[in-house]
């Protein structure tokens, strides 16, 4: 077995908790989801996209950034950033702290531990590339973990984002999928589990031996 995974997404810091249009769940919210995972028995921290937002931000946001992901480096053996359609319209390069391991635009994969973790950050904003079909191959004998962000099929997105179908991600052969990009907890597939994070919400992934289970993390 190996020690669990936190995965978060689309915390979009620079949104304002008070908006009620473009709400955000806002820096301490993250931050304290880092310390429950960690109690919770995570030892990997993955930021699936989107981790500031595109147009609501100030200076003080970068460092927002910052702190997140030291604190991140703190608590956890292994920090990974995947950026998404709104990372892109900013040069985090200054802001994330050395340590995090940041995912290249193209298919790859990161190892946490035991764990294998396959995925691609985003390129552009509404990145069209199809990619999944490049995604390596399940590695034998290792709990192995999709991360994407992604519209899949678009029905629950305004844009596109690394476009492709729950059968695509399927037919990967991963223990499980974890999406950002949608801000609702909405599950796609059960065996493999295939969804998205959410705003505001947390997933724990969990492998018991014989499968990769997906965990809600209970955060305040």
């Amino acid at each position: 077995m190996s020690e669990p995974i936190l995965v978060l997404a689309d915390i979009h810091l620079g949104r304002k908790q008070h908006d009620a249009k473009k709400t955000g769940p806002g820096i301490d919210w993250a931050l304290g989801a880092l310390e429950q995972g960690a109690a919770a028995g995570s030892r990997h921290m993955v930021m699936l996209g989107d981790v500031i937002d595109r147009k609501r931000f100030t200076e003080d946001t970068y460092s927002e950034v910052t702190r997140f992901f030291a604190r991140g480096l703190e608590l956890f053996d292994d920090c990974f950033f995947i950026s998404g359609n709104h990372d892109v319209h900013h040069d985090l390069s200054d802001v994330i702290p050395d340590g995090v391991a940041v995912a290249s635009t193209e298919p790859q994969t990161m190892h946490a531990g035991q764990w294998a973790l396959h995925t691609a950050a985003v390129a552009v904003d509404r990145d069209p590339r199809r990619l999944v079909g490049q995604f390596p191959a399940p590695i034998a004998g290792t709990p192995n973990l999709g991360l994407l962000h992604t519209s899949i099929t678009g029905e629950y997105s305004n844009h596109d984002c690394l476009p492709c179908t729950a059968e695509e991600l399927t037919a990967c052969g991963y223990g499980a999928w974890l999406l950002g990009h949608v801000h609702q907890q909405i599950t796609l597939a059960h065996d493999p589990f295939i969804g998205w994070v959410g705003m505001g919400k947390a997933y724990m992934a969990v492998d018991d031996g014989a499968q990769v289970r997906i965990e809600n993390l209970a955060t305040a």
